[in-house]
């Protein structure tokens, strides 16, 4: 209920805002994913051609030490909220976990309440049901690919780097090209749009170059690997990036033909360090890692006129600061007794202020399993970094004197290791209570009222310890590798999961399960989708449902009463392993269809007992 009244207190604010607000600035806010600090010309990398991003770094202020999350959903979650990502709800890039808590405000919430349009184009990852899409966190217009990137389990079934289906706000529709050229021209329509109608935008163009899969443009790696040494697949990966640059110049171009390029500030952010560190600065790490090369990324923003050229900025930066930032240098104000981790730093681009020098930046890898207490898992995979000093577990390094990580000075600065293990040990338990509680999806609500889940998003099985999960099915390549070892007899992990819902009222549901999508193509559902003669069942809470299978089927639709109110179901088949071992359903769709058939009896045994 808050967070309804909340979106419609923006909505109303929105509408009752000037159009035209000459003083506030556009903004244009560009992510990449996987690229890192030292994937770029201008630091350094002799491999690279990048003459677009290094132009438009020296025409503004470049940020060197601005240190991301080690993956990408948590520095999405960082930008978009200004908070760490475990403060708003996100501890993992799937898993359920990737979700931001729905009272958290995001930049986006706030620009629309301003009186911007805005947009995003790409990816988002960071949740496919209400409330957690993009256009439930005030992004008016959406254009993007499911979960992780193309041809993940969220992702429209089948999709590539190449002509790529995108989702709008009123459905998928097919696009022609090169997806980094495709995305950059849609970029390029909206951008149009915006300058004839003279409204104020906030534009997220969210790039997934270059993530794997490492498929390049046609003839565009063959070429880096007759100008390098590289192998594959490095040749790819820099083919991708080199094919980025040259659609941000694209970009950048289009903002000068529309004459928008003065009133307009751009922000270009990698979301974590680099995927291959092929070439990484002399840094030790790469992504998932957080040593420096793990978590520092290239920043810069321009703004011309207003924001320095030219200037390096050596204190330490983060994703989390872009929020307070950009909502200072537009005039936008920040929602009532916001509390941030970001840092503004709008007065210093603005010489007003020197930048900040004192600042303690923590990093964690989370990922830990859904089941497991978070405090078991403190002490692991952790970083802390100030100005000079970066404390990996029990590894401590002078980062002034040794940048490449080399000499662990634990032992030899006590003082230097007990004050940043004691700044960590207060951060973790200002936020251990945020940790457990789960962002769930809404059902039954008639903002969404088919809600689609698939493995991506489970939680750990509830009826069978250790069985796979969703790491497991996270790529449409993983399912079909475990649908076609199943077609083929072959021996297949036990794999299931549970999804965390919030039913928005009691009533009929209606529940659609399968093993492929229902996008997939009858040909493909003939060969890996059939499923074998067994059971299908679905728990919901202290319900359960059973139906028989019959031989052959690919997809199969049940019914139940659910209760208003949080809820963990799982969806399973037996029958398809071997023995009375279990297989998720990989894919549901969930409707309410009417008011419940049956009273409410809380019993403690099952609507139908397990056989």
């Amino acid at each position: 209920m808050l967070y309804a009244t909340r979106l419609l207190a923006m909505a109303i604010l929105a509408m009752l805002s000037p159009r035209v607000v000459a003083q506030h600035p556009n903004v244009l806010l560009i992510l990449s994913d996987d690229q890192g600090y030292g994937d770029l010309s201008s630091s350094g990398n002799p491999q690279l051609r990048t003459p677009n991003i290094d132009r438009l770094r020296a025409s503004g202020t470049d940020f060197s030490r601005c240190l991301a999350a080690p993956g990408g959903a948590a520095t999405r979650a960082e930008l978009l909220s200004g908070k760490h990502e475990f403060r708003c709800g996100v501890s993992h890039s799937l898993a359920g976990r990737n979700l931001i808590r729905p009272e958290v405000p995001l930049l986006p919430e706030v620009f629309l309440t301003a009186g911007y349009r805005t947009a995003i184009i790409g990816k988002w990852h960071l949740g496919e049901a209400l409330p957690c899409r993009p256009e439930d966190r005030g992004f008016q217009d959406v254009c993007v690919f499911g979960g992780d990137g193309l041809g993940q389990t969220p992702d429209r079934w089948g999709n590539g780097y190449v002509d790529p289906w995108l989702r709008r706000n009123d459905g998928w529709v097919a696009t022609r090209g090169y997806c980094t050229q495709v995305l950059v021209d849609e970029a390029k329509r909206w951008l149009g749009a915006r300058a004839a109608d003279h409204q104020p935008f906030f534009l997220h163009l969210a790039l997934n170059a270059p993530h794997t899969p490492y498929e390049a443009p046609a003839g565009t790696a063959q070429r880096v690997l007759e100008r390098t040494a590289l192998q594959e697949p490095a040749a790819s990966f820099y083919a991708i990036i080199e094919d980025l640059d040259a659609g941000v110049g694209d970009l950048l171009t289009e903002l000068e033909r529309l004459q928008l390029a003065a009133d307009t500030v751009v922000v270009f952010l990698g979301a974590n360090g680099s995927a291959l560190g092929t070439w990484n600065a002399g840094m030790r790490g790469i992504k998932g890692s957080v040593d420096e090369g793990g978590v520092r990324v290239p920043a810069c923003i321009r703004w011309p006129a207003k924001i320095a050229a030219g200037r390096v900025v050596e204190a330490l930066a983060s994703p989390m600061d872009w929020f307070p930032t950009l909502a200072n240098l537009c005039g936008v104000a920040l929602p009532a007794a916001w509390a941030g981790d970001g840092l503004d730093l709008a007065p210093s681009l603005l010489d007003k202020a020197g930048f900040p020098q004192d600042r303690l930046l923590f990093t964690h890898i989370g990922g830990w399993p859904g089941d497991d207490s978070p405090d078991r898992h403190r002490l692991q995979g952790f970083a802390v970094r100030d100005s000079r000093w970066r404390l990996c577990g029990l590894e401590l390094f002078d980062m002034a004197a040794d940048p490449s990580q080399r000499h662990n000075v634990f032992e030899a600065q006590p003082e230097v290791a007990t004050r940043l293990l004691a700044g960590y040990g207060a951060w973790w338990n200002g936020l251990r209570a945020t940790l457990r509680e789960p962002v769930r999806y809404l059902i039954g609500d008639a903002r969404q009222k088919v809600v689609h889940l698939t493995a991506n998003d489970w939680w750990p099985s509830r009826e069978v310890n250790g069985a796979a999960s969703a790491a497991s099915q996270s790529s449409q390549s993983a399912i079909r590798r475990t649908l076609t070892a199943l077609s083929h007899g072959e021996a297949v992990a036990e794999t299931s999961g549970h999804w965390k819902l919030h039913a928005a009222s009691d009533g009929h549901y209606q529940i659609k399960l399968s093993p492929l999508p229902a996008e997939a193509d009858a040909a493909e559902r003939a060969q890996i989708g059939q499923l074998k003669a067994g059971t299908v069942h679905i728990r919901a809470g202290k319900r359960e449902v059973q139906m028989n299978l019959l031989k052959g089927a690919t997809a199969v639709t049940l019914s139940m009463d659910m209760a208003a109110g949080d809820l963990d179901l799982e969806a399973w088949f037996t029958g398809q392993l071997s023995d009375a071992r279990i297989l998720g359903a990989f894919f549901a769709d969930i409707e309410r269809v009417g008011e419940r058939l049956r009273p409410d009896i809380d019993l403690d045994i099952h609507t139908i007992p397990k056989k």
